[in-house]
């Protein structure tokens, strides 16, 4: 048995995502920003190694494997994303407009600012093994813009679950400027943009 394959076969640790090193860091970055261009699939560990410029031994030594590194990267992602979003909703908002103006810009910002792991988890929808590993909930952005929706507005002619629906549709409307964004960069020539953040957000404040 080489020295690898020994520890490959090392039992897994539990890592606190919220205290990497400068070298796990390295590493959690490069096995994102792999996943968010080739897949999960195609991000072998020595594509991780080459990228973060480390030896695949060191990758082994301080994850012990391929899974719990992807595993630890979008759990630090993870415990960002919410602590950001918690942050922001939990403020005072005057009205509708005045929450879909900000929200609006608040999460094209924090697609921005975590895409690989935003575009990560699109690539990878319906992947059985990505969904067994992945902490990053999309959800958990829409349930806290639903739930302030409903908090600020004043009108009582709206159900839960129609708060529910302009949440998804907000978000993933501004999700699919980013993959746009992302599309754009393979390709020579720009694409005619018809739709912008303004525009979106826009159209929702007509419901309101």
């Amino acid at each position: 048995m080489t020295e690898l394959e020994g520890i490959k076969l090392t039992e897994k640790q539990s890592i606190d995502s919220t205290h990497l090193t400068k070298t796990q860091q390295r590493i959690v970055d490069a096995a994102l920003d792999l996943i968010s261009h080739v897949g999960y699939k195609s991000t072998t560990t020595k594509k991780i190694a080459e990228m973060a410029e480390v030896n695949e031994t060191t990758i082994f030594k301080n994850f012990h494997s391929k899974q719990l590194l992807i595993d630890t990267a979008y759990k630090q992602h993870t415990h960002q994303i919410t602590k950001e979003v918690d942050e922001f909703f939990g403020q005072t908002f005057r009205d509708p407009e005045d929450l879909l103006r900000k929200a609006g810009y608040f999460i094209a910002n924090i697609y921005t600012r975590h895409r690989p792991i935003i575009i990560g988890s699109v690539k990878e929808v319906g992947n059985e093994k990505m969904k067994s590993i992945s902490n990053y909930k999309q959800e958990y952005i829409r349930s806290s813009l639903s739930k302030k929706l409903s908090e600020v507005t004043n009108q009582k002619g709206l159900a839960d679950d129609e708060y529910d629906t302009l949440a998804y549709i907000f978000t993933n409307t501004i999700l699919n400027l980013l993959i746009d964004q992302v599309r754009e960069e393979y390709m020579e020539e720009e694409a005619v943009k018809t739709v912008n953040l303004d525009d979106i957000i826009a159209f929702m404040l007509k419901v309101f």
